[in-house]
């Protein structure tokens, strides 16, 4: 069977795919909703199968549809490399400030500089460190143009004029040295710590919500100033740590996932200004961004617990 799709069609899918929302898809594209729940619709038939699901606020992917989302994702992708081809002269160049948060800063941004340097050879991805709590500033200010950040669902704050599109959440997982791991946390004889990259870093909250809320014990919250600190920390036996997961690496690191303990899902956006405030070379790191594979869920580590389930009495 040959299918007959409109680019126009895969674009108008895969942006409503990636926003969750008609309307907020309408407003990027600049469309009427009436457009879209047409182009939409149209796809469907052509397919043969339902592409989304209607929800009370937005919509989300049926199983065709996520099929379909990661095609599409690929099909605009060769796309823009044949344009790009094609007008040489018009090749993405220059400098794009990216700001991370110090956790995403070291499992993200360095693939994506390796890939910027393999797919955009005049492009240069220039890494800054921010919290999540600056990231909106510094893409308000200019410092950076584009922002990914992780924090607890519903905790991220972003101000008109910026789009904080969502992207596949960031998992982690409690770690600990093999003797710690082993140790019950209501184990009195030791002080319970919880490691940290620093204040404005929300990746150690599930830990310390939980810890408290099922175990009713106290924690003291250790800053170690980056993603390498604590893992050294955690390595010498000094706390417990949540990092991102699975990691096949943990057992050389001299760590291990900590049995019985929460595992927790950060929501990850990409912030930006509008997509007409972007330059190419941007928008060019912004959509490697949101095509980089992702590592596997909690499904995946031994030993956890989702979050939800370890508050249940």
């Amino acid at each position: 069977m040959v299918l007959d799709l409109s680019i126009h069609q895969l674009r108008t899918f895969r942006e409503v795919a990636r926003q969750g929302s008609v309307t907020r898809a309408a407003r990027n594209l600049g469309y009427a909703q009436s457009s879209i729940t047409g182009h939409i619709k149209s796809l469907e038939t052509k397919l043969g199968y339902p592409l989304l699901k209607r929800l009370p606020h937005g919509v989300r992917l049926t199983q065709h549809g996520e099929i379909v989302r990661d095609y599409a994702e690929r099909i605009m992708l060769t796309i823009q490399e044949m344009n790009g081809a094609l007008q040489p002269q018009g090749e993405a160049e220059g400098r794009v400030a990216v700001g991370a948060d110090p956790v995403l800063m070291e499992q993200r941004l360095g693939r994506l500089i390796r890939e910027a340097r393999y797919r955009y050879p005049k492009v240069t991805v220039s890494p800054r460190q921010v919290s999540v709590h600056d990231a909106a500033e510094s893409v308000t200010r200019g410092e950076t143009q584009l922002a990914v950040v992780a924090f607890e669902d519903g905790t991220g704050v972003f101000p008109d004029g910026l789009v904080a599109e969502k992207l596949p959440p960031l998992t982690l997982a409690p770690v600990a040295s093999p003797t710690l791991a082993a140790t019950p946390v209501t184990d009195s004889a030791r002080p319970l710590r919880v490691l940290t990259v620093s204040a404005d870093c929300t990746c150690h909250l599930p830990l310390v919500a939980a810890l408290r809320s099922r175990y009713g014990v106290d924690v003291s919250v250790i800053e170690a100033g980056s993603v390498g600190g604590v893992r050294e920390l955690a390595r010498a036996g000094y706390g417990l740590a949540m990092l991102p997961a699975p990691d096949d690496s943990l057992a050389a690191q001299g760590l291990q996932v900590v049995p019985g303990m929460p595992h927790a899902e950060l929501d990850v956006r990409l912030v930006y200004s509008r997509p007409d405030h972007l330059g190419r070379a941007a928008r060019s790191i912004a959509e490697l961004i949101r095509r980089m594979p992702q590592p596997a869920t909690t499904a995946g580590v031994p030993g956890g617990a989702a979050l939800g389930d370890m508050l249940v009495s």
